[in-house]
């Protein structure tokens, strides 16, 4: 499940500087983590849920901080997703594959955007990008 995500997000590279729908994901994540009530949202919703949340963790010092790599973002993204399915079953439309192929592209949407391109590690000398994750971050809050 998790490489069929993965290679979603590779051969949809086009998508990535797609802007991303913040109020959406906004919302969703609002639904499910405050809420509680992400039973009748697409299964698209609950992965762009879970991407927030996890970005959430991460710059709230919930992760493990600058380490964290775009790969271990995005797996723990897919996790995440994938908790949400089976816990609020994606009625809304779509499968888990779906909730996890939403929440790969999310974070990699947000990845990418945040820092103005592509990179490989979040927080090291050549971030340049954290404030501006932080930021979008800041919204799901």
């Amino acid at each position: 499940m998790y490489a069929s995500a993965m290679s979603y997000v590779q051969q949809n590279q086009g998508q990535h500087n797609h802007p991303i729908d913040e109020d959406s994901v906004q919302d969703a994540h609002s639904q499910v983590y405050e809420r509680g009530s992400g039973g009748n949202l697409p299964a698209s919703s609950l992965g762009s849920a879970a991407a927030a949340q996890v970005l959430k963790k991460f710059t709230s010092g919930g992760g493990s901080g600058g380490g964290q790599s775009q790969s271990q973002l995005i797996s723990m993204a897919m996790a995440e997703a994938s908790k949400l399915f089976d816990q609020h079953g994606g009625s809304g439309g779509g499968g888990k594959q779906d909730a996890v192929n939403s929440a790969a592209m999310t974070v990699m949407k947000l990845l990418v955007q945040s820092k103005g391109g592509s990179g490989g590690m979040l927080g090291g000398s050549n971030s340049g990008g954290l404030g501006g994750l932080m930021s979008l971050a800041s919204r799901f809050a």
